[in-house]
């Protein structure tokens, strides 16, 4: 049962934001988006309108946008240091799409997903972990949580936790604030919602305008719902992570953002690898619970589900022992 009101979660457009991925062998995503039929509103697919007929078809509607559209936008709001070249956008004007095309079909929120989502699990990336996550209603489960968190709270934008870029364990912690990446809900009712800007770190910078600005909304990240994407691929914008993609986030808030180098290789493309590393206070205004009652429930929900995986848990420690004691004593 959902902590979110039915009526809440009917008001949540999903949008998976895709490009260069005709393929569904391409975008695991796809297979996460079931979970939400008569939950939410039915997923869509954003894809540019040059490239949407050669989308291999999943049953879900593809809401192609315009390519010149694309262009433009991309041209207005782009942060880059290598200047815009006329053709290539990134995702961004993608997300802006799905915030206007939530907005359009009277929705008050846009649940945003890149196509490239492998697992979706909650606490910790084991089996009992995802077993008892898709017990719950896997990708509804995340969308109950996230829409109780913005519903409760001042976060404009809130999202589940990337297991990439934070830390492994947060033990006691249910929200707070931080960066939305890959799967999250964003309001779409604002009569102010920024502007999304590109190409590289996106997200991030998203999540700035929103945690930094002198309106009291935040961002912020839901700890125990985690997720993870393909590490490598051949399309999206992993070919265009280089060793330039951290340089305009860090010139554009050098206060939060900082450019660190890990390893000689990124992405298999050769050349350093950049990186970049928020602060802690990256995100200036603090997370403000709003709705008490609601905020609790799905604080309490997320605690009812840990007990389950941990039980769960001992109980495949049991049976993994009491297997390898029986094949012991036959040797």
């Amino acid at each position: 049962m959902s902590v979110s009101p039915a009526d809440v979660l009917a008001g949540i457009l999903p949008v998976v934001v895709s490009g260069t991925r005709p393929l569904l062998t391409q975008r695991p995503t796809a297979r996460f988006l079931a979970a939400l039929h008569g939950v939410t509103r039915d997923p869509v697919w954003a894809v540019r309108d040059d490239e949407a007929e050669a989308y291999e078809d999943d049953g879900h509607e593809i809401a192609a946008y315009s390519a010149d559209w694309a262009r433009e936008w991309a041209r207005d709001h782009w942060t880059d240091i290598i200047p815009f070249d006329g053709n290539y956008t990134g995702a961004f004007p993608g997300r802006e799409h799905a915030c206007r095309l939530a907005a359009e079909r009277g929705c008050w929120g846009v649940l945003q997903l890149d196509d490239n989502i492998t697992r979706i699990d909650c606490f910790v990336s084991r089996g009992a972990a995802v077993r008892v996550t898709r017990r719950h209603g896997g990708l509804a489960l995340f969308a109950d949580i996230l829409a109780a968190v913005v519903r409760s709270t001042n976060a404009a934008s809130a999202g589940a936790y990337l297991d990439a870029v934070n830390p492994r364990t947060e033990a006691g912690i249910f929200a707070r604030t931080g960066f939305p990446y890959s799967l999250f809900i964003e309001r779409a009712d604002q009569a102010d919602r920024p502007p999304w800007c590109g190409p590289c770190e996106d997200d991030i910078v998203h999540g700035f305008q929103y945690g930094t600005s002198a309106e009291p909304v935040t961002a912020a990240v839901v700890v125990p719902l985690r997720y993870a994407k393909e590490s490598g691929s051949s399309k999206g914008l992993r070919l265009q992570y280089d060793a330039r993609r951290s340089v305009g986030l860090q010139r554009m808030h050098p206060e939060g953002a900082r450019v660190i180098i890990w390893r000689t290789k990124v992405n298999g493309q050769g050349g350093p690898r950049v990186f970049h590393k928020m602060t802690p206070d990256a995100i200036r205004t603090p997370l403000v619970v709003l709705d008490r009652e609601l905020y609790d429930a799905a604080a309490a929900q997320m605690a009812a589900i840990a007990a389950e995986i941990a039980d769960e848990r001992r109980a495949d420690i049991a049976r993994r022992v009491a297997s390898r004691a029986v094949a012991a004593g036959r040797t």
